[in-house]
């Protein structure tokens, strides 16, 4: 007969414990007697474990242990790391030569500061430090955030063409005949002519010589050519007929082929399993289609296409070098033609959504391509080819890449995270790197020409008028007020120099056939810059250009047919436009109220009001990534300075 449990069981027997199975619970247990086996239960010291019991000196304590560390942590933020003192800079490499340099880092370093950012109405992340502090504080900021169209051109802009097909397109794979989407023969050879003269020298990722029988190939007989070559055939179609749009918006015929090509690059991307096999072919045919992509849509959709397109990049090695893999020199240049352009369009886009983000620590040694001709690279060639001491058909890139990473070394310098070199040093080595090995081979009276030499002035212009400014911010504490009133006026006219070239090269008769895409960069860095030194230095020198500058901008915008979207920030630069107009209507009005008492009264003299010191406090900032058009404006805003600037009517 079984003895009666002495004690309550709160635990099944040890048998069903070890199996997790549902114990009865009974002595022995039913399991167990059904099994032949002994059944034993814990003993009644196996007590039920119990946490310990956390009195309020213990919350104090942690509490008092968590604000150190805080306070701990935000006096190292505040202070600049020197990272030639604590640690050895990791090695890069020069891109132009391949070889490793030491004290330069290949990615951006992440800024010391940071800011949560916020949620604008419409769900919107923004965590560019200026922009975001400046819409928390002002809503009539925030609420325009999201509109698609910007006020007074609603009227002339076409809906947005949808770039989400290529994950739907799936639907529709098996059921469409890409043969079918092809324009004829004759009008697929002008699509391709159009190409090379309007986009390949602007997006110069193919090689032409050996890409040219392929592409003649496939529109003669399109039912041989690999799904990847068709992604390519449509991605050509579609930037060529963009440029075409460029110059007759309202072409209602071209606007529905530009909707039949992108339909036709997105089931061949499914055809070809671009997201689990991506090929250089078909990385060269979403490059090719996400440049001109920024004419008809300038929202998210392509910014984040860009992010699957720099993994895909990365799933097949472009980020290393092709001769670690003994590779074709072919081959070789047009992986790094192809990394390089997606790293530089994808550090320019995150500028237009007010997103700033780095690269992180990825390791990367691809090295430039070569400044060459597509006729000095054969596809037989076992030596690598000798960069041309001309200006070759890959300069325009060249200029561009260069640039963008000298600016990023800039932006590490003036952060104290540099390789040692001093501000003016990186500025004097980039000027002297473009004149000798491009610049002074350029002939102006050549359109491509023209618009690489006009490109390098103002993206120099930009990086100048951002060291100006960092200057004159570092030493703003130790200026004389006419002192920082003079620097301030010095970034003020760089920056108008910097606009004005800006729409030179927008405007240029000679550059039209360009301007499909030179017209979707918006200087939003240059323009936000002079909006606020005109709220907050309305009578300064300069003044007068910085409107003249201002209203033909806007005047371009609200007039120009054939302009594209300026994107999800025009609406902001609208707001802070009618700011800088109103203070500067008041300004008018007291000095026309205050003139007759002057008159009246010679010998009073007339006292200039003090500048708003806004700038005094405002680490403008480019952030890490991108042309330093807009992102990272502020690394941090001294909040109670701008509620004073609120408080003016600003």
């Amino acid at each position: 007969m079984d003895c009666p449990r002495r004690y309550n069981v709160e635990r099944s027997c040890l048998r069903c414990h070890h199996r997790k199975v549902r114990c009865d619970k009974a002595s022995p247990c039913g399991l167990c007697v059904r099994a032949n086996v002994p059944c034993q239960y814990p003993g009644p010291s196996r007590v039920k474990r119990q946490s310990a019991k956390v009195t309020t000196a213990d919350v104090l304590d942690r509490l008092e242990s968590l604000e150190r560390s805080i306070a701990a942590l935000s006096r190292d933020r505040s202070v600049p790391r020197d990272s030639n003192v604590n640690e050895t800079p990791p090695r890069a490499v020069d891109r132009s030569s391949g070889q490793m340099s030491p004290g330069t880092s290949t990615s951006t370093t992440v800024d010391q500061t940071q800011h949560e950012g916020l949620l604008a109405e419409d769900g919107r992340y923004i965590n560019e430090q200026l922009l975001s502090r400046v819409l928390e504080k002002d809503k009539e900021l925030q609420s325009p955030i999201g509109t698609p169209v910007s006020d007074g051109i609603s009227f002339r802009r076409p809906a947005a063409l949808k770039a989400d097909g290529i994950l739907v397109s799936r639907f529709l794979g098996d059921e469409a005949d890409l043969r079918t989407m092809h324009p004829s023969q004759w009008h697929a050879t002008q699509l391709w002519q159009i190409f090379l003269n309007r986009i390949d020298p602007l997006i110069k990722v193919i090689h032409v010589p050996s890409t040219q029988p392929r592409i003649f190939a496939a529109i003669n007989r399109p039912q041989d050519a690999p799904a990847d070559l068709h992604a390519l055939l449509f991605s050509v179609y579609f930037a060529a007929t963009t440029s075409l749009l460029s110059d007759e918006p309202h072409h209602e015929a071209r606007r529905a082929e530009i909707h039949n090509y992108q339909q036709g690059l997105e089931l061949a991307l499914y055809h070809s399993s671009f997201l689990d096999a991506p090929t250089l072919t078909s990385l060269q045919a979403m490059s090719i289609y996400q440049m001109c992509l920024r004419y008809h849509n300038s929202g998210r959709s392509g910014w984040t296409m860009r992010g699957m397109v720099f993994r895909a990049a990365q799933s097949i090695g472009l980020h290393r070098d092709g001769k670690h893999f003994k590779l074709p020199p072919l081959e070789c240049e047009l992986r790094r033609r192809l990394w390089w352009h997606i790293c530089t369009a994808d550090s320019r886009a995150t500028e237009d959504h007010g997103v700033t983000v780095t690269s992180g620590n990825e390791f990367c040694d691809t090295i430039y391509p070569a400044n060459i001709d597509d006729l000095n690279l054969s596809a037989t060639a076992r030596t690598p080819p000798k960069p041309q001491d001309c200006w070759t058909e890959m300069t325009v890139f060249l200029i561009t890449t260069t640039c963008n990473e000298q600016r990023q070394e800039l932006h590490r310098t003036l952060m104290g995270h540099g390789s040692g070199k001093k501000p003016a040093e990186i500025m004097q080595d980039l000027k002297d790197t473009l004149q000798t090995a491009y610049l002074r081979h350029g002939d102006p009276n050549i359109p491509i020409q023209r618009q690489g030499i006009m490109l390098a002035e103002v993206l120099v212009l930009k990086m100048e008028m951002y060291m100006q400014q960092k200057a004159a911010q570092a030493q703003s504490t130790v200026m004389a007020s006419e002192e920082r009133r003079a620097a301030h006026a010095k970034t003020l006219e760089l920056a108008c120099e910097a606009l004005e070239r800006s729409m030179g090269m927008f405007t240029d008769e000679l550059l039209r056939g360009f301007r499909w895409l030179s017209s979707t960069y918006m200087p939003y860095y240059v323009l936000t810059y002079i909006l606020w030194h005109l709220c907050v230095y309305p009578t300064e020198p300069h003044v007068e250009r910085a409107w003249e500058g201002m209203n033909r901008t806007f005047d371009l915008m609200e007039t120009e047919p054939s302009w594209p979207d300026p994107g999800p920030k025009w609406v902001i630069i609208i707001r802070l436009r009618d700011k800088a107009l109103r203070i500067r209507h008041g300004q008018e009005a007291a000095d026309e109220a205050a003139q007759p008492a002057n008159e009246s009264n010679p010998n009073v003299e007339e006292r200039e009001a003090p500048p708003e010191p806004f700038f005094d406090f405002v680490d403008w900032d480019i952030g890490g990534l991108g042309f330093p058009d807009w992102t990272g404006l502020a690394r941090s805003v001294d909040l109670a300075g701008y509620e004073h600037l609120m408080d003016s009517g600003i």
